[in-house]
């Protein structure tokens, strides 16, 4: 690894592998990490041993470090609630960045996630950062299985999230927040199925850290 590539850390390759194009289209060098290879691999990890995934993560960022590695994207959701990235060898771009600047601007919101750890995540973020927001939380797997598969069109329409958007609708929410890196997939259907402004997170990721490593370019 070089120092002018980020590190795209996900869960699966599919993710990992997004990431790693999205930065590449905006310019930048970009290698993919995935954590484990599939959605069921890292759900189980997750949820039956997080400390183990914790571990494997931060070991991951010390040998990039070791081989001249100088930043990192997290691109997941659920991951980014498991792992402490606060603190790690290399500085991470991470979900959790885009929850603390997206939350204090919003009084309500509908957030759809891959799966119940990410929801927990949020919420907590959002908590700590927008005390009063009003959150109404869902989370799909089923629809990140089927993006996996290769059919994204497929797998939005056979999911619940059309009829969820209409829900956020009706509930008067200000926004919809797309917590899942899988989600930047669906995120055209969702912009023209739904009136509310959406934050989808794969992109600002993408976004936040273009400008991470502008600014490190600029204080070189």
């Amino acid at each position: 690894m070089t120092t002018d590539e980020v590190a795209v850390i996900a869960g699966t390759p599919y993710d990992s592998g997004l990431g790693a194009e999205l930065l590449r289209a905006a310019g930048l060098a970009a290698v993919p990490h995935a954590m484990a290879a599939s959605p069921d691999e890292q759900d189980s990890l997750q949820h039956q041993d997080p400390g183990a995934l914790a571990t494997a993560f931060h070991a991951r960022l010390a040998e990039l470090r070791a081989r001249g590695g100088e930043l990192a994207m997290l691109f997941c959701n659920s991951l980014s609630a498991v792992v402490d990235h606060d603190s790690s060898a290399l500085p991470v771009v991470s979900p959790v960045t885009v929850y603390r600047e997206a939350f204090p601007r919003l009084r309500s919101s509908l957030v759809v996630t891959g799966n119940a750890h990410a929801l927990v995540g949020v919420e907590r973020t959002a908590w700590q950062v927008s005390p009063g927001h009003r959150m109404v939380g869902v989370s799909d797997p089923g629809l990140v299985r089927g993006i996996e598969a290769g059919d994204p069109a497929a797998a939005y329409e056979t999911s619940h999230l059309p009829a969820t958007l209409r829900l956020a609708e009706q509930l008067g929410l200000e926004a919809v927040v797309l917590a899942c890196t899988h989600f930047t997939a669906v995120l055209p259907f969702v912009t023209a199925a739904c009136a509310l402004p959406v934050v989808d997170v794969g992109t600002r990721l993408v976004e936040l850290t273009v400008e991470a490593v502008t600014n490190r370019a600029a204080a070189a």
